[in-house]
């Protein structure tokens, strides 16, 4: 119980450094992933384990993926334990217009706090079921964070608000009334090989 009491105390601080930044375009994003300054070229520079696995062809651009802890060194890199895979999508000009991190349990809570500091916030639903959702807002970007059920993990996507729009004009009526459907969809789109 420490332990959980000292991660959940630390986590917000972490993450604070993490993934947020100051409030602008440039800084939203990771600490080494940021909209308005992470090329495709640069992420592959300093990303050199991420794996291209795949082309976008409604958004035009490859899609790459890494699992950060599986070649971390635990001397130097600062990782979450629970991070299992990282989704990054660019455009044909080679800017970042999607990223998506996938934790293997409930980060929702640890999460939710610091990014609700960090970005303006537009939706934030918890059922009594355990379906969490959280809608975020910084200059151009979407920012999602997600754990659909009681049982289930943890979401953060980072979507360009020109790309979100052009993913959603083709969306089946059937799906709007449902922001996880409408999170799934674009996820789909985003970073399934099409």
């Amino acid at each position: 119980m420490n332990a959980r009491l000292t991660l959940s105390s630390f986590l917000p601080l972490f993450f604070s450094c993490f993934a947020c930044g100051h409030l602008n375009a440039a800084s939203t994003g990771t600490l080494t992933v940021k909209f308005g300054q992470t090329t495709e070229d640069s992420f592959k520079a300093t990303h050199p384990n991420a794996v291209k696995i795949s082309f976008n062809n409604e958004l035009k651009g490859n899609i790459y993926q890494e699992k950060p802890n599986s070649h971390k060194d635990v001397r130097r890199d600062i990782v979450f334990e629970d991070l299992e895979d990282v989704f990054v999508l660019f455009d044909q000009n080679k800017h970042l217009i999607a990223l998506q991190l996938q934790f293997k349990s409930d980060y929702f809570g640890i999460l939710a706090p610091s990014l609700g500091k960090k970005y303006s916030i537009i939706t934030k639903k918890q059922s009594p079921l355990g379906s969490k959702y959280m809608e975020l807002y910084n200059n151009g970007v979407s920012i999602y964070l997600s754990k659909p059920s009681f049982f289930s993990d943890t979401s953060l996507l980072f979507i360009t608000i020109d790309a979100k729009e052009k993913l959603l004009k083709s969306i089946p009526n059937s799906m709007l009334d449902n922001e996880n459907k409408i999170l799934n969809y674009l996820v789909k789109k985003c970073f399934s090989p099409q």
